[in-house]
Order: structure tokens, then C-alpha cells, then sequence
């Protein structure tokens, strides 16, 4: 096996507008970190007064799965249930299980015997599993949802997972309608909304008063833990999208759940949920998320989870949903159309009624199957895909959060990633920004630069960065990222000796008046193009960096092992 690092460039280019700022558009700011896992921090969520709440695991399924690191939630079936060797090479997917301790075969094996896997960070305090980990924050620290694992299991394998909320000091529990005797029940919050009247309306998911078809809750958590095994059972129970209402002074609520799914079958394990809340201008509310789809298969697996919407009311003190439209796609629903989407779902909305969301395709084009952020438009009915195959056929781009002024964060494939990942291995993530009004885009490493002389300064703090993933965005543009750190320019140009870290990008200046990035802010700051692969197709993943990888902390890119011709 002959095995090749070729730079194409040594420097990067740097270039500027003719009237470039001598100070860069955003600002970084490190936050403190410290974790107990193997893996992160990675900023999920900011509150109002641009508080950050971080995520750290000890194990790194992301990477079998291919998917954002602080997206790993068991209650999301969409983001692994879909093989890995459908998606990469099959070495990769080896790699990537076992190749190294705390990888996707730890997570599996964790998930069997119980052993927690994530933690919270928050003002520099850290919350485990049993504590509460956070999912959404609303004004303040003192104010977030999230999910509780119990500390003991309910029927000698299965550890009770319950949403709850913390209100201002307060913690409420957050009840599935149903829980099953001698098991319990599993429920999630997702979102969290403030009304007019100081009460809070949540959204997530909750199990409904039917048990996950064949033994799915068995096969989840004591079940197979080879890599070809029953993980895709679960979360173990069929969940139903679910708000609850509830105030600071409560100590529990029960969740309403929706009435139905997009597609129904009782011979599938059903999933919906509800990830974003928002109020309207009208004073309406809105809640968008998934909702099972039977569309794509037969078995009691081959459940799909479409991008849908619910409006919701408060009825004498209640939430209650109302009918479900999916989100118009050009692609239309999983197994509709032209039958290539493997899941879809929504994210955020804002007042203004943008909603974003993800598509994920089932077949390759371009060598890769790729996720592609979309933006619907509930009051036109319209929806797009803004960075669908750019800057390259079958690119990723994958939308994270949106505020008032309709700036929508994220992440996308790195500006010189070409190589497949259908049979490939996972491309580089570059974290954008995106305004739905005038449809214009930037890339964060853009705009963390400034022109001294005329000549492009990127350094901040001392360090070299680059921004990575985009997970959150204030109504006033300030951003929280993920980093990674580089203590010199030729350590950032050749992406070695990385230190991963959660940061906060802060306007030096404010946005246009369409909220667009000034011209003379942006100066290209791209990574130099690189390969880091196999002569030929074929061969295992080199044993150095397999074993240099969790010490990275997933800071540097894994590259192409399996080249395809």
C-alpha cells in the first residue's frame, strides 16, 4: 500500500476587497471549555445574553455516520439509520467502528450495558446525563431543556430517558403521555418558547401509548453489538412530536402529542419531533420538525422521517397541534417523487415564518449522497435549496439555526473538497452564513480577517482558526462556532497540531442594511487544496492515523483512503 500527502499549495491566498477593513468582520472569542469526554466541546445552543451550551462525548459515532459531531441524539433515528458502508467505503467504515477505543463500536456497546456517553457545558460547569443534557437555552443559563437519563435501568437493561426543564432554578420534569410497566418511558425538549403570559411552551419528542414494533426496545438496548447489528431498532420506541406547557414554579407537565404522522403504519418504528418553535408576527406560533413517513421500504426498519410543519394553539391552558403539511420539496418527501431523499427535516423558524431545514439524499449523484440545507417559506409556500451542487456537484451543506434578520448559519463542504464520499471517506466542514433576503453567502473563515498595509492579517488572539461548524446565530449576528486552533500559519496551512474549540464570532462593525456582510469585510481565506490518499483503491486506513485521530480530538481531516478512479 503506498500512501501520499501532496500540498498543491504551500501558502494560502489571501485576497481583499479594494477597500478593505483594517480590522476583521467578527471578532473570536475562545470559550472555556473543559470536558471530561474524549470528543469536543462543540457549541449546541445561546441563549439571549449570548450565554453558549456546549456538548463533549467520550465516543465518536458522528464519524461512522457522517454527520456533525454535536448532532448525536439516539432520539434522531434520521441521522443513523441509514448503513455506514451505503455512504463510504466500506475500510472507512471499519475505521471508523473499531479501529480505535471510544469510536462507533464503544458508543454501540455503551448503549447496550449503559455507560454515559455526553455531557453538558455551561458557564463552565459541566452536566452529565443524570443531571440534565441541554438542548435548547432560552433567555439566560437559568433557562434550558434538555433530557435526564435515569441512574439506574427500569427493567435490568433499559436506562429511563425523560425531557424536562430548567426555569429559573427550577427543574420540571417533563412526562411522556404513557410509560410501559417495567420499562418506562422516553421523551426529549428540543425547543423552548416564552409567551406573552410568562408561562413556557416546549416542543421534542415522547414515546406514544404503542411499544416500538418486534421487540424494538429489546433489540435497542440489549441487543446485537456487532457493526451489521441492532442499533437501527432504535430509539426503541415509536415517539410522537410533543409540546408541553408549563411555567417556573411547576414541577411537572404531560406532553400533548400530535395526532398523526405524515405516513402511518403501525407495522413500522415511528418517529416525529418537534426542533424548532417560534412566534409569529401574526402572534401565531408555529412548531417544525419530522414526522414519520412508511414511503421507503417494508420492513420494521425501513422507516423515513419527512420535513414537516404544525401550527399551534393554546386551548384552555394546553397546547394543542394542529394539521401537519410537509415542507414542499423539489425533491418532494422520502420515497415520493423521484424517490432519492432518504430522510428530510426542519430545524428553526423565525418570526418572519422562514423555516430551515435538511435533506439527505438515498442515492449517490456525484459520487457522494449529500445533505443539502434547504429554506421553505410557509407564507409563499416556497421553498429552495441555496447551495445545491455549489461550489461542486453533490456538495454538502447542512443549515443549523436562523434569527430575525433571516441570517442562517451552518456548515458546507470546504471550498476545494471534490473527493468521492460515496465509497470515499468524509469530506472537511466549513461553516457559512447565509441571508434568505438577498440570497448571498459568506464563508466565516472570510471574515475573521483583516488588511494591515494591504496585506491580509488573519491571526486572532495569538492563533490561526478555522471555523468549522456554525451551530447557533443572535438577532444581532453574533455567532457560536466551532474552532479549530492553530498556534502558527504553517501548523493552520497544513492542518496539523489542532486544538478544537467552542467560539463566539462578534460583529467588529453592523451588517448593510439588507444584513448583509460589507464588501470591504470580506477577504478570502481559504485552506490550501490537499490529498491525502491511496495511489489506488483498495487498502485499510493506515494504523498512524487511526491512532493519532482521538488525540485530535476529530481536528484534523480525514481524507480519502479509498480513492475511486
Amino acid at each position: 500500500m503506498k500512501t501520499k500527502l501532496t500540498l498543491l499549495a504551500t501558502l494560502s491566498i489571501l485576497s481583499c476587497a479594494s477597500h478593505a477593513a483594517e480590522t476583521p468582520f467578527y471578532q473570536i472569542t475562545e470559550i472555556a471549555g473543559d470536558k471530561a469526554g474524549n470528543y469536543g466541546p462543540w457549541p449546541t445552543a445561546m441563549a439571549a445574553d449570548k450565554t453558549v451550551a456546549m456538548q463533549a462525548a467520550t465516543n465518536d459515532w458522528f464519524q461512522y455516520y457522517n454527520m456533525a459531531p454535536m448532532a448525536m441524539d439516539l432520539a434522531d433515528r434520521f441521522r443513523y439509520n441509514i448503513d455506514c458502508n451505503s455512504l463510504m467505503a466500506s475500510d472507512v467504515c471499519d475505521g471508523f467502528w473499531s479501529g480505535a477505543s471510544t469510536r462507533a463500536k464503544d458508543w454501540r456497546k455503551d448503549t447496550v450495558t449503559y455507560v454515559a456517553q455526553n455531557e453538558s457545558l455551561l458557564n463552565g460547569s459541566s452536566r452529565t446525563e443524570q443531571d440534565g443534557i441541554i438542548k435548547q437555552l432560552g433567555s439566560s443559563a437559568d433557562y434550558f431543556v434538555g433530557y435526564k437519563v435515569a441512574s439506574a435501568a427500569t427493567n435490568g437493561y433499559y436506562f429511563e430517558r425523560q425531557a424536562f426543564a430548567h426555569l429559573g432554578g427550577n427543574d420540571i420534569d417533563l412526562l411522556p403521555p404513557t410509560t410501559f410497566t417495567d420499562v418506562g418511558g422516553f421523551s426529549s425538549a428540543n425547543a423552548l418558547l416564552k409567551l406573552s403570559d410568562d408561562s413556557y411552551l416546549v416542543g421534542g419528542t415522547a414515546n406514544t401509548s404503542v411499544k416500538g414494533p418486534d421487540s424494538s426496545l429489546a433489540y435497542c438496548y440489549n441487543g446485537d453489538t456487532s457493526q451489521n447489528s441492532d442499533l437501527n431498532r432504535c430509539p426503541g420506541f415509536n415517539t410522537q412530536a410533543a409540546l408541553w406547557l408549563t411555567t417556573p414554579d411547576a414541577t411537572s407537565a404531560t406532553a400533548a402529542l400530535a395526532s398523526n404522522y405524515y405516513h402511518h403504519d403501525s407495522g413500522l418504528l415511528e418517529t416525529a419531533a418537534v426542533l424548532g418553535l417560534t412566534e409569529k408576527e401574526d402572534g401565531s406560533y408555529l412548531a417544525v420538525g419530522y414526522s414519520s413517513t412508511d414511503k421507503v421500504g417494508s420492513s420494521v426498519t425501513s422507516g423515513r422521517n419527512a420535513a414537516v410543519t404544525w401550527p399551534v394553539t393554546i386551548v384552555d391552558g394546553q397546547p394543542v397541534f394542529g394539521t401537519l403539511a410537509a415542507i414542499p420539496l423539489p425533491k418532494d418527501a422520502p420515497g415520493e417523487g423521484d424517490e432519492v431523499l432518504s430522510n428530510t427535516w426542519a430545524v428553526a423558524a423565525n418570526a418572519q415564518g422562514v423555516v430551515i431545514g435538511n435533506q439527505k439524499f438515498s442515492q449517490a449523484k456525484s459520487r457522494n449522497k449529500p445533505v443539502e440545507m434547504f429554506v421553505y417559506d410557509s407564507t409563499t409556500n416556497t421553498t429552495t435549496i441555496p447551495f445545491e451542487n455549489k461550489p461542486n456537484p453533490a456538495a454538502n451543506s447542512e443549515a443549523a439555526a436562523i434569527n430575525s434578520l433571516g441570517q442562517v448559519v451552518g456548515w458546507q463542504d470546504e471550498r476545494n473538497e471534490t473527493q468521492p464520499v460515496y465509497n470515499g471517506s468524509p469530506r472537511l466542514q466549513e461553516a457559512f452564513l447565509y441571508n434568505v433576503g438577498t440570497k448571498n453567502s459568506w464563508r466565516f473563515n472570510d471574515l475573521i480577517c483583516a488588511t494591515v498595509d494591504g496585506a491580509a492579517s488573519c491571526a486572532q488572539n495569538g492563533k490561526y482558526y478555522y471555523i468549522v461548524y456554525a451551530s447557533a446565530v443572535h438577532d444581532d449576528g453574533t455567532v457560536a462556532a466551532t474552532a479549530y486552533s492553530y498556534d502558527s500559519y504553517a501548523d493552520w496551512a497544513a492542518r496539523q497540531n489542532a486544538t478544537v474549540v467552542p467560539v463566539l464570532l462578534t460583529p467588529n462593525t453592523t451588517f448593510g442594511s439588507d444584513n448583509d456582510v460589507p464588501s470591504d469585510y470580506v477577504v478570502t481565506n481559504a485552506l490550501p487544496a490537499s490529498d491525502l490518499g491511496q495511489d489506488n483503491g483498495g487498502g485499510s486506513i493506515p494504523l498512524w492515523l487511526l491512532a493519532v485521530l482521538p488525540l485530535l480530538a476529530w481536528s484534523r481531516k480525514l481524507k480519502s483512503y479509498k480513492k475511486m478512479s
